[in-house]
């Protein structure tokens, strides 16, 4: 009969090397200098590109867009870090972290420098497309960085609080964005994310990498291996249905607001991303005491939850329930799947592994993006809402393929 340490959903049976006779980290504590400058660098990204991807489908039907238009726009840094994750993934596991996490600061940054220049649908594309090559860049490297630096037993928890940092930036980022907007308008709000960007790129300067040891062999590219991480692949469909539930609130959630009436659409954004910094908080110890599924599954339905639920909302407190639960169950599902995906790829891997997550995932935002926008034009937000549902759901599947992948973790 199979036991629990034949399924990577229970990680009781994992050891940390590095932990002593009491279970903790003897060499390397979880909040370590470089950890803590990662996750301020972490903030300071979030911060602006929340205010980017909130304000930029409202900037396309400013200048005339449509819904569609604002999708299409929305999805194209998610197709552009799509294209690119391979080729990321594999580069962060030959050369270093630190360098595309620099690089990937640089096209967000740039990303903002032509969005204040923009005044036409061609030009925003554009914009994006530059910002999803910093997103492919920065996410797959400092998300690797971090699985580097963090204690193996305590990975989901270490995942979890650098994405907590990323859920500051969410309370802050949409209704600063809308607010700075109102007053100033778009320009200064694109001048002021240039700014935080160059900031995370000089903290990012003072983080250090864990050195390879001497005879660890970098992989060599090759179609088979150096595009994606075939033992992912189960936890990449996950991810793609997260990803394609969650990008349709990024994208549309704004316009659906508007129409409802409700005049700042980004306190849905604040109140989802207090949810987001507090499931995130907590899920990931969850999900390295009791196991991946414990927060995945659960996390999955309060999702699914709050996407049916959303077409009912018609004033402010009913989009602040649905809010609430979408940033509940997101915050506890991610961490913890990328944290699955962690355990069944191998420590020289990781980059191609996490690039293989991330696929998914912009993969599902931009179908998120492009096809429910198309739904929402022909039959409205009524039905587009809980189709998004379902599709979260069917994300669980992929848990079955993981749970006949078996763990390796070396690191």
């Amino acid at each position: 009969m199979a036991n629990a340490s034949d399924y990577p959903l229970s990680t009781h049976n994992l050891e940390d090397p590095a932990a002593g006779a009491d279970g903790e980290p003897s060499e390397e504590r979880l909040l370590s200098v470089n950890f803590c400058l990662a996750t301020l660098v972490n903030f300071f990204n979030s911060f602006g590109s929340q205010m980017m991807n909130a304000i930029v489908p409202v900037y396309v039907l400013s200048i005339g867009g449509n819904n569609a238009e604002a999708g299409v726009v929305g999805g194209a840094a998610a197709i552009t870090a799509l294209l690119l994750r391979p080729l990321v993934g594999w580069a962060s596991d030959v050369w270093k972290r630190r360098p595309l996490v620099l690089i990937g600061n640089s096209g967000i940054g740039l990303a903002s420098v032509v969005y204040a220049l923009s005044n036409s649908i061609r030009m925003l594309t554009f914009g994006r497309v530059v910002q999803g090559l910093g997103i492919s860049c920065y996410s797959t490297a400092s998300n690797a960085y971090i699985v580097d630096i963090a204690p193996s037993r305590r990975r989901a928890e270490a995942i979890g609080l650098f994405a907590a940092t990323n859920s500051l930036g969410r309370i802050v980022g949409p209704a600063v964005g809308f607010y700075i907007v109102s007053l100033f308008g778009y320009h200064r709000l694109f001048n002021l994310v240039t700014a935080l960007v160059v900031t995370a790129g000089l903290v990012s300067l003072l983080t250090r990498e864990r050195s390879r040891p001497p005879n660890s062999q970098r992989p060599a590219w090759s179609p088979r291996t150096g595009i994606v991480a075939v033992d992912a692949l189960p936890i990449a469909w996950t991810s793609f249905c997260l990803g394609l539930a969650f990008g349709s609130v990024s994208t549309f959630i704004a316009i659906f607001a508007s129409s409802r009436g409700i005049d700042n659409p980004g306190l849905y954004f604040a109140v989802q991303a207090i949810a987001l910094l507090i499931s995130r908080t907590f899920s990931g110890r969850l999900a390295d005491k009791c196991g991946r599924a414990a927060a995945i599954i659960p996390g999955a339905i309060v999702m699914a939850l709050a996407l049916v639920v959303l077409p009912l909302a018609h004033d402010l407190a009913g989009f602040i329930v649905c809010g609430a639960l979408m940033g509940l169950g997101f915050g506890a599902a991610q961490p913890a799947s990328m944290a699955l995906l962690a355990d069944l790829v191998g420590a020289e891997r990781q980059g191609v592994g996490l690039a293989t997550y991330f696929m998914g995932y912009d993969g599902g935002i931009f179908l998120g993006s492009v096809a429910f926008g198309v739904v929402s034009e022909l039959w409205g937000f009524g039905v587009m809402w809980p189709l998004a549902a379902v599709w979260t759901l069917l994300g669980l599947l992929g848990l079955l393929g993981a749970r006949r992948s078996g763990v390796s973790r070396s690191a």
